[in-house]
Formats: structure tokens, sequence, C-alpha cells
């Protein structure tokens, strides 16, 4: 790769400067025009330059499958996405089940059924899948193909419902990598330089088989894959192909806000339920050590304050450092612990704007607890963002936007105390510097970062080290 550098550079504490790049990292930085450049030169023109952007939480998979998938997110009960559903059914391909995306059933006044859906659609499998990822809909003709079975809702939650829908997407399985070749190219227009990739198959072994990606991706390891890491002897950090590596230990420990199977101190309102804890204690202590054994370092799914509570009990009883996906439920005490163990947050700060309403309604009496993006960077916890993908949408300005924010669409502000200044959201949505030495993964910006445009920022260059994946110079 040629030596490059990007000249008339505006870089916050360094004011106008020129960047050489070579070998895909940073070489040199200097006041803009006070050396001659070695090398070929594109000329910023002032613009402000940050570092790339990663998306710390991504289904990748599953995030591009998503795209081709009837959207419901707007329906607002189980009648409008049976006609939805309905509506594409002609176009359906023969041999595959038709499947839904953003069902929110926790905001509906009706029940999901499956006599609806088997209705509409007596022979061909059906499958709607909810918005968090953590519950499907579907009826008769789908429980058939895949030889499960199905009560009167036709709901599946949790793993029951991971397993259901991972079988449903390895049906195309022969086009969804280049599907995600696709969506891949196009993430330099927001400035994206990196993703952890969580998706529920064997993320390792799949980015062995694809193309390098065009961005860095850390790719997740579940339990169930354990033995299959332990083989091949790869440890959090080490190369898979190109850009791509292997990335942490995720274990799902309780369900979700939406699907409420959350794990909470307290009831759901008008019930005995609690939620779900997927991992007893012991065995996710178990879990962590055997990935410490392996060289993964752990990433624990907690959503519920009662899931945040025993998960930090198993990083304190194993002395194992890592971060909680999510933390979105999190009493004082827990917080503090947690700054005390040092482990990490990594956050989503769009669900808050999804899920205002499921917040007041599940958890009204603790909502101050939900969401504590500057409580946890007050107390000195390692926080960094992400999307979820597909659950909110693969851009990380919308990110930073909700957590400067914490508002959209002419909303007021929720919990506005919460928020954090823009140069804090960018730190956190980041992990490099524009420092000598450092990769060149950078975004230079077409505007400049104020906090009523973040949502639609535009990205006019990106590098990923030292590589244009996007250009609008």
């Amino acid at each position: 790769m040629a030596p490059v550098r990007l000249a008339n550079a505006r870089v916050d504490g360094a004011g106008s400067v020129d960047v050489d790049i070579d070998s895909g990292r940073i070489a040199a930085l200097s006041p803009a025009g006070s050396t001659v450049p070695s090398a070929d030169v594109l000329d910023l023109g002032g613009r402000r330059l940050i570092p790339g952007l990663w998306d710390e939480h991504v289904h990748v998979r599953t995030w591009a499958v998503s795209s081709r998938r009837v959207d419901v997110r707007a329906a607002t009960g189980p009648q409008e996405v049976a006609a939805l559903v309905r509506a594409a059914l002609p176009e359906a391909e023969p041999g595959l089940p038709v499947v839904a995306a953003g069902m929110r059933d926790g905001l509906w006044g009706g029940a999901p059924s499956r006599l609806l859906l088997d209705d509409i659609a007596p022979d061909v499998p059906v499958m709607v899948v909810s918005s968090d990822l953590h519950s499907s809909w579907s009826n008769a003709a789908l429980g058939r193909l895949l030889g499960i079975d199905l009560d009167g809702t036709g709901m599946l939650r949790e793993a029951a419902s991971f397993a259901a829908a991972t079988r449903v997407e390895s049906m195309v399985a022969d086009r969804a990598d280049a599907w995600i070749g696709e969506a891949l190219a196009d993430l330099g227009r927001r400035g994206v330089v990196g993703l952890v990739d969580l998706d529920f198959d064997d993320a390792v072994r799949a980015w062995e088989r694809r193309a390098a990606p065009p961005v860095r991706i850390d790719a997740g390891v579940y339990p169930h894959d354990l033995d299959a890491a332990a083989e091949r002897g790869a440890r959090t950090g080490d190369p898979i192909n190109g850009l791509a590596r292997v990335g942490p230990l995720k274990v799902i420990t309780d369900g979700s806000l939406g699907t409420r199977t959350a794990y909470c101190h307290a009831p759901y309102p008008g019930t005995a339920d609690r939620g779900v804890l997927e991992v007893p204690p012991e065995h996710l202590e178990s879990l962590l050590r055997r990935g410490a054994e392996l060289g993964l370092t752990p990433a624990i799914h907690a959503i519920g304050d009662a899931a945040n509570a025993l998960a930090l009990d198993a990083f304190a009883r194993t002395g194992i450092r890592g971060r909680i996906e999510h933390a979105q439920l999190l009493t004082d005490a827990d917080l503090a612990r947690m700054a005390t163990l040092r482990i990490g947050a990594s956050i989503q700060p769009e669900h808050m704007l999804d899920d205002r309403e499921l917040v007041a309604r599940y958890w009204g009496d603790r909502a101050t607890d939900a969401f504590r993006i500057g409580s946890l960077v007050a107390a000195g916890i390692d926080v960094v963002l992400g999307s979820d993908a597909p659950v909110t949408p693969l851009d990380p300005w919308l990110a930073i936007s909700a957590a400067v924010t914490r508002a959209r669409d002419g909303d007021p502000p929720w919990q506005p105390a919460e928020a954090v200044d823009v140069r804090t959201a960018l730190r956190l949505s980041a992990r490099s510097r524009i420092a000598v030495g450092e990769p060149a993964d950078l975004a230079a910006l077409g505007d400049d970062p104020e906090p009523h445009r973040l949502r639609t920022m535009p990205v006019d260059l990106t590098m990923v080290a030292g590589r244009i994946t996007h250009s609008n110079l």
C-alpha cells in the first residue's frame, strides 16, 4: 500500500495538521504545510478528522439477512403484522419460510396467536422475529418444517427462539455471505472501521471461510463453540482472515426487556415473573474460567438488574476481567462494584430511545436505574458503544446522538442527566487515536459534530488500515 498524506486536516487538540500514513499506520503528524510531502496527497480542506468508528455489538449475519425480511416494526398489534405478512406471501420464494422482523409485542394491546398466522398461511412457514431477537412468533407450518412443537400462541422465547431463528437463517446460507459482503462494503459511508460480530453461529469458522472483510472484525465465540475454540487454540485477538480476529467469549445470562425476560430483582407488573436466568451462577463461573484458560476475554450479556448483579458476582469470585453487554438496569451498588472490579460496559444507547415506553411500562419504579450512560462514564468504567444490529441500525452516529441528546424525533430528552458530551461519545465509539504509530483507521467529517446534526452526520472520507473505504472528496 503506497504512502499517503492527508493534508489540511483539523484534529482536536492539534489544530490544522498534515497526517502521513504508511503501512497502514500513522507515520507522522506535522503542522499543515510545514513539510514537503513524500507521498500522494489528499487535501481534506480543513475537514474535521476523527478516529474511525467501531460498533461494539453486531450480529453480522442476522443483520445482513434482516434487510431482506418483511419489516413489521411499525405494527401496533398482531393483526397489523398478519396483514403485512399476507401482503408479502405472493413474493415468497418457494421452499423458504417467510420471515418478518421487528415485532414489538411488549407494547401491543393484543397477544400473538398461532392460529392467526395459520389462517393467512396454512402451508407456507412463517416466522416473525421480535425487534430484540429474543423471541419469535410462528405458524404451524414453520413448526412442521423445523420439527418443533408450538403452543396456541406460536411463540418461542430465548434459547428456543435463537435455535429456531438460526436454523431458518441457515436456509439462506448459500447467499448470506454475499449479502454480508455487500452490507460491509457500505459501512465506510458512516465512518465505520470495525465491528464486534456476536452472531449466534460459529462466527470464527464463518470468517475463516468468507472473503477478507473491508473493516476490522472481532468474531465472538459462544459456549457451544468452546470445544471448537479449544481445538483451534486461537485466543482473543488472534488473526483469522485479513482484518478479522478472534473476539470475546459471549455468554447470554438473561433475556431482554421487550420480551419481558430480562432477569430482575422485582417481578414484572401484575405477575410473579422476574424474567429468565439462562445461565446459573455456578455455570457462569465455570464458563468464565474455561474461557480464561483458552485465552478468551468474556463479554457477558446481562440486561436485568439481577442478571447484572450475578454477572458481577461471577467476575468477583473468579477474579477474571471482561465486560458486560447491555447493562441496561443497574443499581447504584452494582454500578460502584462494576467500577471497583474494573469491568467494562458495552452499551447500545439507541435501545434507550426505542424502549422508553417499555421502561415506563415494566420498570417504571426503577427507571432511574436504566440506561445509565453518564453515571457509568463518571464512575470511570470503560464504556463502549454499539447498535446490537439488526436490533437498531448499524450506524454509530445514531448511538452517539442518543448518548449525547437522549432524544430523537422532537421528543424531550429522557433522563438528560445521564447524557455525555460529543467528545466523550466519540471517544466511546473509537479504539484508536490520531497519533504516530496508531492504526490509520480514520474518518473525515463533512460538518462539525454538533449535537443537532449527529444523526445525519456527513462522512467524506473513511480509511481502514490506511486503505480508503469511502470518499466524497
